[in-house]
């Protein structure tokens, strides 16, 4: 006859500190019209949730408690090799980034785009590019005079008002393109997003390195413009009537100009200049 023997299974309850440090590896962010919690996780948790907490300070939550809203959407952020961390901090913004642009389908008309915004009036140009065409270098040039608002998506609302995403800025590594470092803005001196931005002027940014120092511009027909923008579209398909909503935006804030150029610095006081007739 077998017999078992059944004891009290005992279970440790985690300490206060363990407590605390899982609370403090869960960063609240707020951006893109959305609420986000990041929960770092593996044996270096902790260099990753620092890291993170600068890096992406701007979309920082300042909602107290210790729960997120109901609705916030969720994301893990694994890492146990430090030497990792920038390939990790990397990667993390990017799945940041899709899980926002997934939150907000169906809702915000999201453009793969640039945007920086007048200080007082939030007028904002948004410059519409596919990645490796210089929306980040730009973003860096423009925000020294302009609200940062993204170098990466602009999620914009029926009315034509910008749920900033003021991520980190995306920096490719001069010795390893491969990887790009994660700059916090508020530790390169972007100016703030105003309180409300709208979209005042839409371009569309076409990088020819053998144009040299110059500059040339193109004014695109509503029609044109669509199908520029169209390509750097995210979920538009998941919107009500997306093209008619997309060329009601280009109409309303045109025209949309092409500009073509070989570095930022040779377009920046252009794209001021820009910004603030439309201010």
């Amino acid at each position: 006859m077998l017999t078992i023997s059944t004891m009290p299974i005992r279970t440790r309850t985690p300490s206060t500190r363990e407590t605390s440090n899982l609370v403090s590896h869960i960063l609240r962010l707020r951006a893109l019209g959305r609420h986000l919690e990041v929960r770092c996780i593996g044996d270096s948790a902790d260099v990753l949730a620092s890291a993170m907490t600068a890096s992406w300070s701007r979309c920082l939550s300042n909602g107290g408690g210790d729960c997120g809203p109901s609705d916030a959407l969720h994301l893990d952020a694994h890492l146990d090799d430090p030497g990792r961390l920038a390939h990790q901090l990397m990667r993390t913004t990017q799945e940041i980034t899709r899980t926002l642009i997934a939150g907000q389908a169906g809702r915000l008309l999201m453009l793969h785009a640039g945007a920086v915004s007048h200080p007082e009036t939030g007028a904002s140009l948004v410059y519409v590019a596919p990645g490796g065409t210089g929306k980040t270098t730009l973003s860096r040039l423009l925000g020294q005079r302009f609200g940062y608002l993204t170098d990466e998506t602009v999620g914009i609302a029926d009315d034509g008002a910008i749920h900033p995403y003021p991520k980190p800025l995306s920096v490719r590594r001069p010795d390893a393109p491969h990887l790009k470092d994660e700059l916090s803005p508020d530790g390169l001196g972007l100016l703030p997003a105003p309180i409300a931005p709208q979209v005042a002027r839409i371009i569309v940014l076409d990088r020819d390195p053998e144009l040299g120092t110059s500059v040339e511009t193109e004014e695109l027909s509503v029609m044109d413009a669509l199908f520029a923008v169209v390509e750097q579209t995210s979920s538009l398909s998941w919107l009500d009537r997306p093209l008619h909503r997309l060329a009601d935006l280009l109409e309303a804030s045109g025209p949309v100009l092409r500009v073509r150029y070989a570095e930022a610095s040779e377009i920046e006081d252009y794209l001021s200049a820009l910004l603030a007739g439309r201010s």
